[in-house]
């Protein structure tokens, strides 16, 4: 990060009342559904669902694409070419490792699921867009925190489920760490899945979630201190609230010892607290991958699950 460093690095800062008026209200709903699906689970059929036998490890390597937008509601953008690209999956009882996300479950209570998930996010290097030149770069971060998940639907392998993740926002330029708010993101995710043998799987996968965070997380991607304002570039303070709609598209393939994963996301902002940041040049922010590689070792030993 350039500049001298931030004065909430190495805090932890309490944060707005929003979030957790919004936690309260989302605990009571759960533990409304929470009494029903006990008293229910007492006297439904208790056969298990369809599951897939799954390898308990699975590593590649091969060529992989990405292009997405310096931050959210950026025009400028990047496209990465990764060789290699690592694929890495992991199916173990304590964690899992998959292409969203590390996750540990912590405990299930009849349907509803709690996990310790881990996800992350890019740099940005401030010189290098026109509207941060001369700001403090975004630096690389990290986002943990509980995932509430509970599913609402299954036929055969196709499944829907809620999922509810609440993250702390960790950035560090590894030289300092610096707490930069909390981040929320409430959606259904949809999966199809088509098992055709061990070796031969496909799963496309839809979701849509709606994004809110706390003032000091929007502060840091669209907010303007007052040193850094210019005449094209007011200052701007971030505020707590509706961030916009996230909508995905996946696509997870394998053949033999070849698989194909493709996405696509769009991050649409309008609405959000932030929509008058003067780092803000569109509403329509686009992310895309794609990779293909070649599985060299696929353990022999196997688990119960959905890909």
């Amino acid at each position: 990060m350039s500049g001298t460093p931030p004065q909430n690095a190495l805090r932890f800062h309490p944060q707005p009342l929003f979030l957790f008026a919004f936690m309260t209200r989302f605990l009571m709903l759960a533990l409304l559904g929470l009494t029903f699906t006990l008293s229910a689970s007492a006297t439904e059929n208790t056969a298990k669902k369809p599951q897939q036998t799954l390898p308990k490890w699975e590593i590649g390597l091969g060529p992989g694409l990405i292009d997405y937008p310096d931050y959210p509601g950026s025009k400028e953008r990047n496209t990465l070419l990764l060789l290699p690209f690592p694929y890495i999956t992991y199916r173990g009882e304590h964690f899992q490792i998959d292409q969203r996300e590390v996750k540990k479950p912590l405990f299930h209570v009849g349907r509803w699921e709690l996990d310790l998930s881990l996800a992350g996010s890019i740099p940005v290097s401030s010189k290098d867009n026109r509207l941060r030149n001369g700001m403090d770069d975004l630096d690389a971060a990290v986002e943990l925190g509980p995932v509430v998940r509970y599913p609402l639907w299954q036929d055969r392998l196709n499944t829907l489920q809620f999922e509810l993740p609440i993250r702390a926002v960790i950035a560090s330029d590894f030289r300092s760490i610096h707490q930069e708010g909390w981040i929320s993101a409430p959606g259904l995710h949809y999966a199809y899945r088509r098992q055709f043998n061990q070796s031969q799987r496909v799963k496309f996968s839809a979701g849509i979630s709606a994004n809110f965070a706390t003032d000091t997380y929007h502060h840091y991607v669209y907010g303007v201190d007052a040193a850094d304002a210019t005449a094209s570039r007011p200052a701007y303070e971030g505020k707590s609230g509706f961030s916009g709609l996230t909508y995905l598209l996946g696509l997870n393939w394998h053949l033999g010892d070849y698989w194909l994963g493709a996405f696509y996301k769009l991050n649409d902002l309008n609405g959000s607290v932030y929509e008058d940041s003067p780092l803000l040049e569109t509403t329509r922010s686009e992310t895309f991958g794609l990779a293909l590689t070649w599985n060299f070792y696929v353990s022999k030993e196997t688990v119960k699950g959905l890909d």
